[in-house]
C-alpha cells in the first residue's frame, strides 16, 4: 500500500484506492467506525477477533480469531488474510480502567503491539503498518508548549498513556531498524456513537436516556471535572485519518491526528443536555474526579494535514446528536 505521491487530497476524501485491509480491534468503538468506512470505499476488510467472537464482527469483515498478543496466532491471520496494509488498533482504552488493571493494560497494549509488530516482520513485512496510540502518552504538559508537536517528550501519568508510550516507542524501533514499514499516529480524544459509557460524553448520555425512558420529569447528570480541557474529535473524522495514513503516511516522525484545540469537558456535557427531551442540570461530583489529571491537553495535526489534506468535518453540534440517538436507539434495542 505504499504510494510516494504525496498528492493533496480535500477533507472530505479518502484513499483513492481500493487495498486489502486488516483490522485489529476492529469490534471495539475505533474499530466498527473503521471497517464501516474501509466497507464503504471498496476495500477487502478482515479483523481480528478474540476467539468466539466471530459473530460481533461488523458486517462487511472477514473475521480471523486471534489472541492479539501472540505473534504466532497474529501471523497466521497475516498469512490467511495477506493484507496490504494493518491498522492497529486493539488495545485497553480507558485512562480510569488502567489504575484498575496496570498489568492487563501493559500487557495487551504494549504486548500486543509487539505481537503485531513481530508478526509481521515474520509473515507480511511489506505490509505498511499503521500504530495508532494516544496524546496520553504526553503526559504533564506546562500551558505555553500546547499545541503538542511529535517532537514533544512523552511524560505519561497513566499506566494507559506509559503503556501506549512503549507501544508508540517499539514501533518507531521496529521501523528504525529497517525491519518495517511502520506509520504512528498519536490520536487524540474521539468521541462519537458507539463509545462506552465508562468516557463522559457516553455516560452523560445514557444518564440522560435512562431518565427519558424512566419519564422522569428532569435529570440530574453527575459529571466529574467539567473545567479539564480536551482535543476532541468525531470519531469519524479520526478513522479517516488511519486510512489516509495507511495509503500516504512515511517517515519516521509519529503523526498527530487531534483538531488542534481545546474545549472545556462542560461544552460537551452542557451541549448534549440541551439536546434533553426533559429539563437536565449538570453537577460536578468530587467522586469521580482523578487528582493531579492535566488541565489542558491538545496537539497540532500539521503534518497530518498537510501530508494527507485531511481536517475534521463533523461539527461538535453533530456529534452531540448522534451519540445520543446512538443511546436512545440503544436503550430501544434493549
Amino acid at each position: 500500500m505504499r504510494n510516494p505521491a504525496k498528492g493533496k487530497l480535500t477533507s472530505g476524501c479518502v484513499a483513492s484506492r481500493a487495498v486489502r485491509v486488516l483490522i485489529t480491534g476492529v469490534t471495539g468503538f475505533a474499530g466498527r467506525h473503521l471497517a464501516a468506512l474501509c466497507v464503504g470505499a471498496g476495500d477487502e476488510v478482515h479483523g481480528v477477533v478474540r476467539p468466539g467472537r466471530e459473530g460481533a464482527a461488523p458486517g462487511g469483515v472477514s473475521a480471523h480469531p486471534a489472541d492479539v498478543t501472540d505473534a504466532g496466532e497474529v501471523a497466521a491471520v497475516l498469512d490467511r488474510a495477506r493484507p496490504e496494509a494493518v491498522i492497529h488498533l486493539a488495545g485497553m482504552a480507558s485512562v480510569g480502567q488502567s489504575f484498575a488493571e496496570p498489568l492487563e493494560t501493559w500487557r495487551v497494549n504494549l504486548c500486543g503491539t509487539l505481537a503485531v509488530l513481530e508478526a509481521l516482520r515474520r509473515s507480511a513485512a511489506a505490509s505498511r503498518c499503521v500504530v495508532v496510540t494516544s496524546g496520553e502518552v504526553y503526559g504533564r504538559v506546562a500551558p505555553e508548549d500546547l499545541p503538542l508537536g511529535p517532537g514533544h517528550p512523552l511524560h505519561p501519568l497513566s499506566p494507559y498513556g506509559a503503556s501506549k508510550a512503549a507501544a508508540d516507542l517499539a514501533a518507531g524501533q521496529y521501523r528504525a531498524a529497517g525491519e518495517l514499514d511502520v506509520v504512528r499516529v498519536r490520536a487524540f480524544n474521539q468521541i462519537g456513537p458507539g463509545q462506552d459509557a465508562r468516557f463522559v460524553l457516553p455516560s452523560v448520555c445514557r444518564q440522560i436516556v435512562a431518565a427519558e425512558r424512566r419519564g422522569d420529569p428532569s435529570v440530574d447528570i453527575r459529571v466529574g471535572n467539567v473545567e479539564t480541557r480536551r482535543d476532541f474529535t468525531d470519531v469519524r473524522d479520526m478513522v479517516r485519518a488511519y486510512r489516509l495514513l495507511a495509503e500516504r503516511g512515511g517517515g519516521e516522525e509519529p503523526y498527530l491526528a487531534c483538531s488542534g484545540h481545546s474545549i472545556p469537558v462542560r461544552d460537551l456535557v452542557e451541549g448534549v443536555a440541551r439536546l434533553a427531551r426533559i429539563p437536565a442540570t449538570v453537577r460536578s461530583d468530587a467522586g469521580l474526579r482523578r487528582e493531579g489529571e492535566q488541565p489542558d491537553l491538545y496537539g497540532s495535526p500539521a503534518r497530518l494535514r498537510d501530508e494527507t489534506g485531511w481536517a475534521p468535518a463533523i461539527p461538535l453540534t453533530d456529534t452531540l446528536r448522534d451519540t445520543l440517538d446512538w443511546w436512545r436507539a440503544r436503550e430501544e434495542e434493549g
